[in-house]
C-alpha cells in the first residue's frame, strides 16, 4: 500500500448505548477525522426494525463522509453491550436490544454499507473496548495489569494480563461483576444508575427522593450531606467487591469508565481508601477520554486483525 493511500485510510467506528448510538471516522493512529462524529438515538427498547434502522443510519452517514471525503474505509467496528457473541457478531440480550436477540449484525452492517466481505467487521464488548482504548493510548498505557470499572445504566468490569484485555470464549469481558450476589439483590443494583438512586432514597428517605445519578451529583458537589453519603457508599460497595479480583490478578492500574465517572472526585477519596492495601495497585483514575476511549479500543481491534 502506497504513502497516499496509507494516510487516507479510515476507520468507522461506533459505541452502541442503550440511548444512543455514537460514530466517529478514526484515522489509522487513532485520530478523529474533523466533523466525522455522527449520534442517532438507539431505540434499544423498541422494535427490530427501529433498532437497526438506527444502526443503518449511523453505517450510512460515516460511509457518505468517507466518501465525501474521498477516504479509503478501511474497516467498521462497533463497541456493543452483553451478553453478545463478539466473535460471531450475535447479540443475546434480553433487557435492552431484545427485539435483535439472533440477529447476525456483521451480516447487516456488510449489506447496508454495500461492502459485503470486502473490509473487516468487528465487535467488541464495551468495557473491553474501553479498557483497550486506555491501554493503547490512555491512562493505563504504562500499566500490563490493569482493570477497568464502568458506570452507567448498568456496571461493566474488564481488566487486562500482560498487556492483553481477558476474554471468555465468545469475546466478552473474561470476569463479569454485575451480577455478585448482593443484599436482596445483585451488585448492580446498587452500583449502577439505578444503585446510586437507590441507596440515595435509603439514605435521604422518600420525602428527598431524586431520579438521576447527575442530580446526586450537583447535590453533593454543593455539600448536600446525603448525597456525598451516596457516593462514599456505593464505593465502599464497590471496592469491597473487587477487591480480591484486583488481588489475584494483581493489577497495577484500576480505572473508571462510563457516565459515572464523570463524578469520580465524589468517589475517588472513598475507593482509595479502601483499595490501600491492595499491593500491586499503583494508580486509580478515571479513564482519560470517556468519549473516545471504547472507540479507540475498537480500532485497535481493527487494526491488530
Amino acid at each position: 500500500m502506497d504513502s497516499s493511500m496509507t494516510d487516507r485510510s479510515a476507520y468507522l467506528v461506533i459505541d452502541a448505548g442503550g440511548t444512543f448510538l455514537k460514530s466517529a471516522v478514526l484515522s489509522t493512529d487513532g485520530s478523529v477525522f474533523d466533523g466525522s462524529s455522527c449520534m442517532a438515538k438507539a431505540y434499544s427498547s423498541s422494535s427490530r426494525e427501529k433498532i437497526l434502522g438506527a444502526i443503518k443510519q449511523i453505517i450510512e452517514g460515516g460511509t457518505s463522509y468517507i466518501t465525501d471525503m474521498e477516504l479509503s474505509l478501511m474497516g467498521i467496528g462497533m463497541a456493543f453491550p452483553g451478553p453478545f457473541n463478539y466473535i460471531d457478531a450475535i447479540p443475546l440480550m434480553d433487557h435492552k436490544f431484545a427485539s435483535i436477540k439472533g440477529v447476525d449484525i456483521r451480516q447487516y452492517i456488510n449489506q447496508v454499507s454495500g461492502l459485503e466481505n470486502e473490509i473487516p467487521v468487528k465487535f467488541r464488548h464495551d468495557a473491553n473496548a474501553m479498557l483497550a482504548g486506555e491501554l493503547w493510548k490512555g491512562n493505563a498505557q504504562e500499566f500490563r495489569n490493569a482493570a477497568i470499572v464502568t458506570l452507567g445504566t448498568g456496571l461493566g468490569f474488564a481488566f487486562s494480563i500482560d498487556g492483553v484485555v481477558q476474554c471468555n470464549e465468545i469475546g466478552g469481558p473474561a470476569i463479569t461483576i454485575f451480577k455478585t450476589p448482593y443484599k436482596d439483590g445483585i451488585l448492580e443494583d446498587y452500583v449502577s444508575k439505578r444503585g446510586f438512586v437507590k441507596v440515595y432514597n435509603e439514605i435521604a428517605g422518600q420525602e428527598k427522593k431524586v431520579l438521576d445519578v447527575a442530580d446526586i451529583a450537583e447535590m453533593a458537589l454543593n455539600g448536600d450531606a446525603d448525597a456525598r453519603e451516596t457516593f462514599c457508599e456505593v464505593s465502599e460497595i464497590l471496592s469491597d467487591a473487587i477487591r480480591p479480583i484486583l488481588e489475584e490478578k494483581e493489577i497495577e492500574c484500576l480505572l473508571f469508565g462510563g457516565q459515572i465517572s464523570r463524578s469520580f472526585c465524589l468517589m475517588e477519596e472513598t475507593v482509595s481508601e479502601k483499595l490501600n492495601e491492595v499491593g500491586n495497585l499503583k494508580k486509580i483514575a478515571p479513564v482519560g477520554s470517556i468519549e473516545n476511549a471504547a472507540l479507540l479500543g475498537v480500532l485497535n481491534e481493527l487494526l491488530n486483525s
